[in-house]
């Protein structure tokens, strides 16, 4: 089993690395889990002073489309079973590779506060997904997103009580609380047994 993490517009930060291996440390050894982190950055920047220079630097220099293409590529050289956990834009990535490609050797997905969802709610992903939404956006209204994906296949949905960011230690809106409690929910729902389920255990 191999759990891709896709990074958000701050890319893979030593935070974010830090969040992957403490996930990796709650799966049991018998399973063999290995992991891979993929960012939207070919060289990783320096740390950005704010999540505006992040935005600006990403949409400057990647795009969603370009990160939808560096995940293909990156998937490609990653043999075996694979699950994706996505965070913000790298969820979104997620979602639009799963909605126009059938990705071999991966079972599911799990997408955290992707807010690009918003304007590609007419794909239907190919394998699972299950997304985690934030409690409310300041550009849009999560419920409508909530309502527009509701009853679509393959796709599952958790409104948690947090803000955008809340797993991401750069973000003015991380819970530490949350950011505990998802890392423990992320490992429940890896389907270890390689039957994937998107539903609550």
């Amino acid at each position: 089993m191999k759990l891709i993490f896709v990074a958000d517009i701050y890319g893979v930060t030593e935070s974010f690395k830090m969040l992957c291996q403490q996930v990796m440390l709650n799966i049991p050894r018998q399973f063999n889990a290995e992991y891979h982190l993929i960012g939207p950055y070919n060289i990783q920047p320096q740390a950005f002073e704010s999540e505006q220079d992040a935005y600006q630097y990403f949409i400057e220099n990647v795009s969603q489309a370009g990160y939808v293409k560096k995940l293909e590529a990156e998937l490609l050289t990653i043999p075996g079973v694979k699950i994706l956990i996505g965070f913000s834009v790298g969820g979104s990535a997620v979602w639009q590779l799963c909605g126009e490609k059938s990705l071999e050797n991966s079972l599911g997905a799990m997408c955290f506060y992707s807010s690009q969802i918003r304007h590609m709610t007419k794909l239907t992903p190919k394998l699972p997904i299950r997304l985690i939404l934030p409690v409310a956006e300041k550009h849009f209204c999560v419920q409508k997103l909530r309502e527009d994906l509701t009853g679509k296949l393959n796709v599952t949905i958790e409104q948690s009580e947090h803000l955008h960011g809340f797993m991401n230690q750069k973000s003015q809106n991380f819970d530490p609380q949350a950011y505990q409690y998802y890392m423990k929910k992320i490992v429940e729902l890896i389907p270890l047994d390689k039957s994937f389920d998107i539903n609550d255990k």
